[in-house]
């Protein structure tokens, strides 16, 4: 399904009020990332394991069904990290695996 609420979001990092999670079934073999508004934490700051969020709680949830998006979306950010830093500086999947629960800059 696209997208599904016809309102506008925007979020935007660089403060570090910006909480990002990750659920996921192994089973199902799908998974989401939700973006939460927090007290401010120094940019990348891991966040503490907390209560599961139902995917209608986070203000902005982005759900995947096929890591082939997921991957899309990944590589989409990559060349904007890119953009941002003026290199091709990359982390490697298991770079990208190793962060489960961070804060962003907002």
């Amino acid at each position: 399904m696209p997208i599904l609420k016809t309102s506008s979001v925007q979020i935007l990092f660089g403060n570090g009020d910006i909480g990002v999670r990750i659920v996921g079934n192994k089973k199902l073999k799908t998974g989401a990332v939700q973006f939460t508004r927090i007290d401010p934490v120094p940019i990348g700051t891991e966040l503490e394991k907390g209560e599961m969020l139902s995917l209608n709680d986070a203000p902005v949830t982005l759900g995947f069904n096929k890591v082939k998006s997921l991957d899309v979306v990944i590589n989409q950010l990559i060349k904007l990290r890119n953009v941002i830093t003026g290199g091709e500086e990359r982390l490697t999947r298991e770079e990208l695996s190793n962060k489960e629960s961070h804060s962003f800059d907002r």
